[in-house]
């Protein structure tokens, strides 16, 4: 068993090229924290392809042996400018934690 952790993202940006810079700034910092956050299991991201506009922008897939090690990535030294530079881009965020 494992704990998922899901986050959607919306842009910042009124054209779907202004959310295109935002999400590959954002792919390019979270992409790396895999290799990066030792409590990383998997760690995939995906960028909205269908009903622009309307649906979220960007989807973090994550994996983790537990609720302590989702914390250990949340609060990595590594993960926290990434935190702060999302804050900056985005509009709107929701996540979703769960076991499989």
């Amino acid at each position: 068993m494992a704990l998922r952790h899901i986050v959607s993202w919306k842009f910042a940006g009124d054209t779907r090229e202004e959310r295109d810079v935002h999400a590959a700034q954002a792919i390019a910092a979270i992409d790396p924290l895999r290799e990066i956050v030792p409590t990383v299991r998997a760690l995939s991201l995906h960028r909205n392809e269908l009903f622009d506009g309307a649906n979220y922008d960007l989807t973090l897939i994550a994996d983790f042996d537990d609720e302590d090690g989702l914390a250990v990535y949340a609060s990595h030294p590594e993960h926290l400018p990434v935190i702060a530079m999302m804050k900056e881009i985005t509009t709107a965020r929701t996540a979703t934690d769960f076991t499989v």
